[in-house]
């Protein structure tokens, strides 16, 4: 474990500490001390102090503090482009609104955090305070709560997934008192708007850990909490000489294979998610999944919208589902050109990085992948970045000519080099006046 000294921050940092100092006490608390102790750079330095707000608006009067929460006692100011969180030592009060109260003392504030590792705080004269061995739990790569922990998750429900997150990105475990109050709490999830929910859920999907994270989700009964078309994927035995494992546990090993780009876990998380809908047996016993990609596609969109995630995620995602079983047919260079032409080239690399990662989950002894599907996308690029609408054998002129004006040229045009590039035309101005006088009939 690394350990932490003044020599770990920036100038800009040390100046803020020592004014906070010279006047009262202040600290660097929080993330900033975890990531430092775990070898990463700190994302964000917050400080803590016992000034009054009026106090340090007059200090840091020179960056322009802007007051984010008042009554929180937060104090916001910018340097050299980075943003600084300065707050009043507090300690928070729960009720029908989340009110906090200000105190004098650091251990108070510490005491309103979330989890163990995020419950110290530094200065250069008193070193590390770490009330609640924080330290010990970033050796042993454990997440516990701060005090009881039940306690905390009735405080802010939130904080559930905020101990899968840390979970997941850190490669940390929960520890067991941490997965018993998990377990008698997690039904509050229900009362926390699916904003905050999908902001914590999407974090922990792009962690390195994700496969262990998200079986204890599942074996804590949260994942279901968060998309309930999930638990009829638990056990659910697959039935075909191409899957080994079950359901769940095959969806999970496509999630922490496939590169940790948002829109692919998503993706993987997905893709079978309409299996148990649509199954069917032949004579032999053997289990189908016909449409499967079709009607998970449509699920998929609607579990994405009710979480409330971007549209040009969901349609990103739904596209590479609806389409990830094709890799596995012969796609010819035809076939390959024309999927690069309709998808772009960001999720066609999805699509593939989704089918090997799909693939490699399988049983590998039935079924394979026949070529380099990247060394294709790239060759597909390079044709592609050869030839623009500018040197095609049909030009605006012509289009005009045949009583074509303004947008449907360019239409036209795009439409025209796409059949090219899939190779379902050729370059030359009769095939091309020939498809465009058939299709369009001016």
């Amino acid at each position: 474990m690394n350990k932490v000294s003044i020599n770990n921050f920036s100038e800009v940092e040390i100046k803020i500490l020592n004014k906070l100092n010279e006047y009262g006490k202040g600290y660097i608390v929080g993330g900033a001390i975890r990531d430092i102790l775990l070898g990463l750079k700190p994302k964000d330095v917050d400080f803590a102090t016992n000034l009054s707000y009026e106090t340090l608006k007059t200090l840091f009067s020179e960056y322009t503090p802007k007051e984010t929460g008042k009554s929180f006692g937060v104090l916001r100011i910018r340097i050299n482009n980075i943003d600084y969180e300065i707050a009043k030592f507090r300690k928070d009060i729960y009720g029908k609104e989340k009110k906090v109260s200000f105190v004098d003392d650091i251990k108070n504030d510490l005491a309103r955090r979330d989890f163990t590792i995020n419950a110290m705080a530094y200065n250069e004269t008193e070193g590390i305070i770490d009330l609640y061995n924080g330290q010990k739990d970033i050796e042993n790569k454990v997440i516990n709560f701060v005090g009881n922990a039940e306690e905390r998750i009735i405080e802010d429900p939130l904080r559930v997934l905020r101990a899968f997150r840390f979970m997941s990105r850190l490669n940390f475990s929960l520890s067991e008192n941490t997965i018993e109050a998990i377990k008698k709490q997690k039904d509050l999830l229900k009362n926390i708007p699916e904003e905050r929910i999908t902001m914590e859920f999407s974090k922990l999907l792009l962690g390195e850990n994700i496969k262990n994270t998200l079986t204890l989700m599942k074996d804590t009964g949260v994942l279901e909490i968060i998309i309930p078309e999930f638990k009829a994927t638990y056990d659910f035995n697959q039935c075909n000489p191409h899957h080994n494992l079950d359901l769940f546990n095959h969806i999970i090993n496509v999630v922490s294979k496939v590169p940790a780009d948002l829109e692919l876990r998503y993706s993987a998380l997905l893709h079978d998610i309409a299996k148990p809908v649509v199954q069917t047996f032949d004579e032999k016993g053997i289990a189908h999944y016909k449409t499967h990609e079709i009607v998970g596609a449509d699920m998929a969109r609607n579990i994405l919208t009710r979480l409330k995630l971007p549209v040009k995620l969901i349609d990103t995602v739904t596209e590479i589902i609806k389409k990830h079983m094709i890799l596995y047919r012969d796609v010819t260079d035809k076939k390959f050109n024309k999927l690069l032409s309709e998808m772009g080239y960001n999720n066609l690399w999805r699509l593939i990085e989704h089918s090997i990662a799909d693939n490699s989950s399988k049983n590998n002894e039935v079924v394979s992948t026949e070529n380099d599907f990247h060394e294709r996308l790239k060759r597909a690029v390079e044709k592609q970045m050869q030839v623009t609408v500018n040197d095609l054998a049909i030009n605006g002129k012509d289009l005009i000519e045949l009583g074509f004006t303004g947008t449907e040229i360019g239409q036209i045009k795009k439409e025209l080099l796409d059949k090219y590039l899939s190779e379902e035309l050729q370059n030359t101005k009769e095939e091309m006046l020939n498809y465009v006088k058939e299709k369009y009939k001016k």
